[in-house]
């Protein structure tokens, strides 16, 4: 939906007439008969669905609302001053729904239109801004346990002092419950500091835990929510939320003290009720057209923290621009984040607060590994408008549950996402990752946008996590291992939320760059054991991305098998990589088998030394001459064309290799259409040679005389014709295969003397290349053309073919 065109007011659905901006015509509305107001009968935890919306004009009499008979028609207003570009401007907009809905208006609803919020009420803005300077009543938020919060009383906090003093001073009815907190608070600092736990500021930093715990007993009900955001004890340690500071500290700002000296800006004796409606206007409609204070901002809002270039006086003006109105929303809106009773149990104390996890140093522009990160916060946004009690059940549970398991960091949060282990009636969460910039001053960042939706990769991604994540545990990881183990999981991160279609192509590569880091570290791999997948998988991968004849090759490689039920185990891979197997597993080993690395320069060799080894592998018993189908049974097949351009060197063997690399340490294929036909062979080289590595007979028909004569040829290789081909080149191989060609009945075409060094020379062909082309599955279709090409026959189309 596009936020530019939402209207001020737009009807929604019809409620009974009332008193406008009175408690009493707005509350207990959504029960009563002849309202069509599907969302109030919703269970708690659901969001409910759209609203019917109907679109008659307003009448500027009825603050735009529309009267027909006698009712009123609540009204979608958006709020584009509490837009969730910041953390701060979405916590607002839930602080608004918080209060309108337990003080106001109880069918008050919310929901997001991309990051604009859009909340569902009876009243119009000019209602909603008179109410709330009117009667707005302040939830308690006080922190007896900070020295910052005015409570030391030894004059090194003026300011939280006077505005402690000032609501204590006040007869204003609405502070009566924030009163009634500061009392309590009082009485826990002198209880405290009977039973010796004051310290130099204000506490001894070990009894700060029996502050707590005494204020958890001593404050009223309605106080308890603040408590519950901003820290959870656990035994004899203290646990802070991040979205909430240290136990409400940010830096050098304390935030409960902050709070109440707004709140004497627009309720205290020295308020200003012009400004104090202005500022609400402000801060709910985003005009810029009233002066703000000058003050700290905290880590909601960092565009507004000042600094050099904030205006004309440079450096010496490091105070924020603060609206305070959006301070007491931003703080109304936190205490949606308490703790949930059920899950301050938790084994992790950190996953006791709703959508709240351990940093992940990956994922955003601004990203550093070496940065000091507090936290990261997942706010969930939704597409439907919601009420208070369908919210509170919402965050009361902060679902994000990966593997059985609660979400702890940035990245399992976002594969619990591609799960849909998530609310399903939620449509997209926007992380905010709360890191120390500034000096040690925390600011919240907006990092990125991840829609709710079962991904493909998640299957994919889900055992290699698993293997990253153990290696992720250990200490002292080396350099160069922890720099390909954070390009990993940044490849991971990105293609899990399907913000970069070629990540997935990244992650193949970082993973299997990553695994043979890991094989040469004497230190890691005695207790990281090699990625061993339970089954093989398939990736889709994005037509995009490049090097798309490397990715055929490389996984077409990477498929090879000798039975079906081990194509999670690949043939080639205890030959090319640093692994063997032992029994139904696999180790490490301190080299390749075939001696060489696997790397671009090297693939060609490589490959080839693989193949020499799969022959001996092969080989019947002492004195047998003829080896057995030399073609692997199981795996992908390569188009003729593709092959032959890796013979002749037209491809990039440094994109292959890593492709390759990657794919078997996933035990990973792609999925590929099928081969392309290729109507003739260009390489004679390989055209004499590629028949012989088939598995099966051919079935031809000789061209050669005046009579076609249909017979079946069987072609093996000699044993030795690939450490041939590796050590001395085609040349004596081409003898031989030319020769077997003539007794089996095809008689050649090409390659015969004199013109066979002519062709030879005029492809340049290499044997180490031709032993390892001579490695992968072809069709039999396309084996049967490159013999066609190679001598005087051409397939019996009575006996059909259908591989």
């Amino acid at each position: 939906m596009d936020a530019a065109r939402l209207p001020t007011a737009v009807p929604a659905w019809t409620v009974p007439a009332g008193l406008a901006g009175s408690a009493r015509a707005c509350r207990g509305l959504a029960g009563q008969p002849g309202v069509p107001h599907t969302a109030a009968r919703a269970g708690p935890g659901r969001l409910v669905g759209r609203a019917a919306v109907g679109r008659p004009a307003p009448d500027s009499r009825t603050g735009g609302r529309i009267r027909a008979g006698g009712a009123v028609v609540s009204i979608q207003i958006p709020l584009r001053g509490l837009r969730a570009t910041t953390l701060g401007g979405y916590l607002s907009a839930l602080g608004l729904l918080r209060i309108l809905a337990t003080q106001h208006d109880t069918t008050t609803r919310l929901r997001w239109a991309d990051d604009l919020p859009v909340l569902t009420s009876a009243c119009s803005i000019d209602e909603l801004t008179a109410w709330l300077v009117s009667s707005y009543r302040p939830s308690p938020i006080v922190s007896p346990w900070n020295a910052g919060a005015g409570f030391a009383g030894n004059g090194k906090s003026v300011e939280a002092e006077r505005a402690l003093a000032q609501v204590e001073d006040s007869q204003d009815p609405r502070l009566a419950v924030l009163r009634e907190a500061i009392a309590a608070g009082r009485k826990v600092v002198a209880e405290g500091r009977a039973r010796g736990w004051a310290g130099e500021s204000l506490w001894v930093k070990q009894h700060k835990q029996s502050v707590i715990s005494l204020c958890r007993n001593t404050f009223p009900d309605e106080a308890l929510p603040w408590i519950d955001v901003a820290a959870v004890l656990s035994g004899p340690e203290v646990h802070f939320n991040p979205v909430a500071g240290t136990g409400g500290n940010f830096g050098r700002q304390e935030l409960s003290a902050t709070y109440l000296q707004h709140l004497a800006l627009i309720l205290g004796p020295e308020a200003d009720h012009r400004h104090a409606a202005a500022w609400v206007r402000a801060a709910l409609t985003g005009a810029e057209d009233v002066p703000y204070k000058r003050g700290a901002v905290g880590q909601f809002d960092p565009g507004r923290a000042g600094g050099v270039l904030a205006s004309i006086w440079g450096e010496p003006d490091k105070q924020g621009f603060v609206n305070p109105w959006r301070t007491i929303l931003t703080c109304e809106g936190l205490l949606l984040f308490a703790s949930a009773a059920v899950r301050r149990n938790a084994a992790e104390p950190g996953a006791a607060w709703p959508f709240s996890v351990h940093a992940t140093p990956i994922g955003h522009p601004t990203a550093s590994a070496g940065e000091t990160a507090k936290g990261e916060i997942w706010a969930p946004l939704w597409e439907r408008p919601a009420n208070l009690a369908e919210l509170e059940q919402l965050f009361g549970e902060g679902r994000a549950r990966w593997a059985g398991a609660q979400a702890k960091d940035g990245l399992l949060f976002a594969l619990a996402i591609s799960a849909l282990g998530v609310d399903r009636n939620l449509d997209a969460f926007r992380r905010f990752v709360i890191v120390e910039r500034l000096g040690q001053n925390p600011i919240a960042i907006r990092a990125t946008d991840v829609p709710v939706a079962l991904r493909n990769e998640h299957a994919l991604l889900a055992e290699p996590y698993v293997w990253l994540a153990r290696l992720r545990r250990k200490d002292k990881i080396p350099a160069g291992v922890a720099a390909l183990l954070r390009r990993c999981d940044q490849a991971l991160f990105a293609a899990i939320t399907g913000s970069d279609t070629t990540a997935m192509a990244r992650f193949v590569i970082s993973f299997g760059r990553l695994h043979e880091a890991v094989a040469r570290s004497g230190r890691l791999r005695q207790d990281i054991a090699p990625h061993q997948p339970r089954q093989s998988r398939v990736w889709d991968p994005s037509p995009g991305i490049a090097g798309q004849l490397e990715l055929q090759l490389a996984s077409a490689l990477a498929s090879l098998a000798e039975t079906r039920a081990e194509r999670a185990m690949p043939a080639l891979r205890p030959l090319l990589t640093r692994v063997t197997r032992s029994r139904d597993r696999l180790v490490w080993a301190d080299s390749p088998a075939t001696g060489s690395e696997l790397l671009g320069s090297t693939l060609a060799q490589a490959l080839a030394q693989a193949h020499r080894l799969h022959l001996e592998f092969l080989k019947g018993t002492p004195g047998d001459t003829e080896a057995p189908a030399a073609e692997f049974p199981v795996g992908q097949t390569v188009a003729l064309s593709a092959l032959e351009s890796f013979v002749d060197g037209e491809c990039d063997d440094e994109v292959t290799a890593d492709y390759l690399r990657g794919l078997m340490a996933l035990g990973w294929t792609t999925s590929q259409p099928a081969p392309a036909l290729h109507g003739r062979a260009r390489n004679p080289v390989l055209s004499v040679l590629l028949p012989f590595f088939a598995t099966g007979p051919f079935r031809l028909v000789s061209t050669w005389g005046a009579d076609p004569v249909a017979f079946t040829a069987t072609l093996r290789p000699r044993p030795d014709w690939i450490a041939r081909l590796i050590a001395a080149g085609p040349a004596g191989v081409l003898d031989d295969a030319l020769l077997r060609l003539q007794l089996a009945g095809c008689r050649p075409m090409v390659g015969r003397p004199p013109d066979r060094a002519s062709a030879l020379a005029a492809h340049h062909t290499s044997g180490t290349r031709l032993a390892a082309a001579l490695l992968m599955r072809v069709r039999t279709r396309d084996r049967t053309t490159a013999l066609s090409a190679a001598t005087a026959t051409r397939p019996d189309k009575a006996s059909p073919v259908t591989t």
